[in-house]
């Protein structure tokens, strides 16, 4: 349907074109070329009842010349009238105000739009700086109290290690003098058990067989848990009178059993005892 305003515009549209079919038809009709083509050649044909008699040759009339056709001259083609000239394009007409405002409210809808991704992408960015933000802080202080606890264990194991030390040298100090006391009195009592021995084999000797001096000799004697002598007495120095350290070798061997010690850690001295011994001290 055509609208009001635009009715002229379609005649004259419909105007220019039929004007230029016309002249389309025009130049076509002009430029087609009418021309007679006569034929360049004709054959004469003639006609006997009976074949003739042999005759002189007779010399042969030449053809005639056919008639040259004529030439029509082409006719010129007539001018081309000159195109028409382009009709103004019709302005648009103005829209309607109802139409403007519509485009502003869908202009300022976007625009509305436009703003609000905006924002909420910066709302995204910024939440996620912050979330960002606190597990940089939350990693910073994971670490910081894995430092201290490492710290911590490390003064819990020096201060244990230095405790351990501490009582270690305190128990080597107690146990030194344990060993002390205990080696005194194990001290004190192998001295008497040595002289209770030697105390009981001087009285098996031949004193007159040692001489009037003091001469001095050690023997290596191996005790039994009883008293008894294994095996038989080993001089290990002499005292230089072959008389008198064989009295004191009987008298070792007369004297059996030998007083020794009842505990086991004081006998274990007595298993292979070197006996340091002056036939002739006073009992």
């Amino acid at each position: 349907m055509i609208r009001p305003h635009e009715k002229p515009i379609a005649w004259r549209a419909g105007m220019f074109s039929l004007l230029v079919h016309v002249v389309l038809l025009a130049v076509m009709l002009i430029s087609f070329n009418w021309k007679t083509v006569s034929p360049t050649n004709i054959a004469q044909v003639e006609l006997w009842d009976n074949l003739p008699t042999a005759e002189p040759a007779k010399k042969p009339v030449p053809p005639k010349p056919e008639p040259k056709p004529e030439l029509v001259p082409e006719p010129k083609p007539k001018p081309l009238p000159p195109p028409p000239k382009p009709e103004p394009k019709p302005e648009p007409a103005p829209e309607p105000e109802a139409d403007i405002q519509l485009k502003q409210e869908a202009q300022k809808r976007k625009e509305e739009e436009a703003k609000r991704l905006a924002a909420e992408k910066l709302k995204a960015e910024e939440k996620r700086k912050l979330e960002e933000k606190k597990r940089k802080e939350e990693e910073k202080r994971k670490v910081e109290e894995k430092r201290k606890q490492d710290q911590q264990r490390k003064l819990e194991e020096l201060q244990k290690m230095i405790a351990d030390e501490n009582k270690a040298q305190q128990q080597e100090s107690q146990a030194a003098a344990t060993s002390s006391a205990t080696s005194a009195a194990s001290a004190g009592e192998v001295d008497k058990y040595v002289g209770l021995i030697s105390s009981k084999i001087r009285r098996n000797v031949n004193k007159q067989l040692c001489g009037p001096g003091k001469p001095e000799l050690t023997f290596a004697i191996a005790l039994m848990p009883t008293g008894d002598v294994i095996g038989s007495p080993r001089i290990i120095k002499s005292s230089g009178i072959a008389a008198c350290d064989q009295a004191v070798e009987r008298a070792i061997l007369q004297a059996q059993p030998l007083p020794v010690p009842d505990q086991p850690d004081l006998f274990a001295q007595f298993r292979d005892l070197q006996l340091r011994f002056r036939p002739n001290d006073e009992n």
